[in-house]
């Protein structure tokens, strides 16, 4: 291999990394919205974070690397006081979910991506739900959770568009 290539090679591996590091960035706002004190003043817990997941995952997977989906969790586990690693382990199995039934989830049709993102937040509740009773050994209420994820199931398609604007700016 010449110098050329090599640093070439380098290059754009740092350039991917950026664009990794960007889609990292979004999501860590995303997770800063969804713990803002006016969801709990509400009594609404919605689940914004899942857009990211969702959205990178099917739709645009160049920017969502395993890396940024562990360190998104992390960083959730800190804002809510789960403990460490508890948020990465549900991200990364809702995103070997979602890779599993890409091929029936990422198709052109809106009508079908709503209705694939609302079986992914049931999923997603439910599964949030049985691992924080499982740590906390107490039966964790379903229905805290419930409005939350009607509320973020409605908001589909407006985090839809916008991040398809967003993915479109980063790059």
């Amino acid at each position: 291999m010449s110098n050329k290539s090599v640093a070439l090679s380098l290059w754009q591996t740092i350039l991917l990394d950026w664009q990794h590091f960007k889609y990292t960035a979004l999501a860590i706002f995303v997770l800063m919205i969804n713990a803002l004190p006016v969801w709990s003043s509400l009594g609404v817990y919605p689940q914004f974070y899942l857009y990211i997941l969702y959205f990178g995952t099917l739709y645009y997977p160049p920017m969502l690397s395993l890396g940024g989906i562990f360190l998104a969790g992390l960083m959730q586990d800190g804002i809510y006081g789960y403990p460490l690693g508890f948020s990465s382990l549900e991200f990364l199995c809702l995103h070997s979910i979602l890779i599993s039934q890409s091929r029936y989830l990422a198709r052109e049709d809106m009508l079908l991506s709503w209705v694939g993102f609302a079986v992914f937040c049931v999923i997603s509740t439910s599964f949030h739900s049985l691992l924080l009773s499982y740590i906390f050994e107490e039966l964790f209420s379903f229905s805290l959770l419930s409005l939350g994820t009607i509320l973020t199931i409605c908001s589909y398609p407006l985090s839809l568009k916008f991040l398809y604007a967003i993915s479109k700016k980063i790059g």
